[in-house]
C-alpha cells in the first residue's frame, strides 16, 4: 500500500471513529470489543500491502477490524479454555476421599472375581464390547463368529455379572450403563 493510501485511510478512522465504532460494535457485542479491534487495526495498517487505491475506505477498515476481531475472539477463547482447565486442575477432587478409594478398589476386585467364572470367549466379548469400546461387528470379526452369537455372548456376559454382583449386595447392580458403540 502506497504512503499516501496509508495515510488517507488512518485519517479516515481517525475522522470516522465514532461510526466506525459503532459498526463493529454490533459485530463484536461490546465497545472495549470495538475499539480494541479498530486500536489493532490502526497498528496494521503501518504493514497493510494493497497495490491498487482502496474505493471504499469505510469498507476497508471495517473488514479489516472484522478480521482484527475475530482474530482476538479465537485468542481469547483459546486462552479462556486454558484457563479454565487449569481452575479445575486446581479443585480438589471431593470422591477421593479414602472410604470411596478403598469401597471402589474392593469393588473392581469383586468384579474381577466375577469375570473369572465367565467362559474365556464370553470373558474376552464382554471386556471388548466395555471396556475396549469396540462394536458388535468388530468382535464378530475378531472372533470369527457371527454377529447374532456375539450379541447374545455379550447379553449372557453382562446377565451372569449383574446377578453375581446383585447377590454380594451391590446397590448398582441393576445399572446396564457404559461407553458402547453399536
Amino acid at each position: 500500500m502506497s504512503e499516501s493510501s496509508r495515510v488517507q485511510l488512518k485519517k479516515i478512522l481517525v475522522s470516522r471513529y465514532a461510526y466506525l465504532v459503532k459498526r463493529l460494535e454490533r459485530g463484536t457485542g461490546s465497545k472495549d470489543g470495538a475499539t480494541e479491534a479498530l486500536h489493532e487495526t490502526w497498528l496494521r495498517l503501518e504493514n497493510a500491502n494493497v497495490a491498487a487505491p482502496v474505493a471504499n475506505a469505510d469498507a476497508y477498515i471495517l473488514g479489516m477490524a472484522n478480521h482484527v476481531a475475530i482474530d482476538q475472539h479465537r485468542s481469547e477463547r483459546r486462552h479462556r479454555h486454558e484457563e479454565d482447565v487449569d481452575a479445575l486442575l486446581e479443585l480438589p477432587d471431593e470422591l477421593a476421599d479414602p472410604e470411596r478409594i478403598v469401597a471402589a478398589r474392593l469393588k473392581v476386585e469383586t468384579l474381577k472375581g466375577i469375570l473369572r467364572g465367565l467362559t474365556p470367549r464370553r470373558r474376552a466379548i464382554l471386556l471388548a464390547a466395555r471396556v475396549d469400546g469396540q462394536l458388535n461387528r468388530e468382535i464378530a470379526e475378531r472372533f470369527g463368529i457371527s454377529l447374532r452369537l456375539v450379541e447374545s455372548e455379550l447379553s449372557a456376559a453382562m446377565k451372569y455379572c449383574l446377578e453375581h454382583m446383585h447377590e454380594l449386595g451391590d446397590p448398582h447392580a441393576g445399572s446396564r450403563s457404559g461407553p458402547r458403540k453399536f
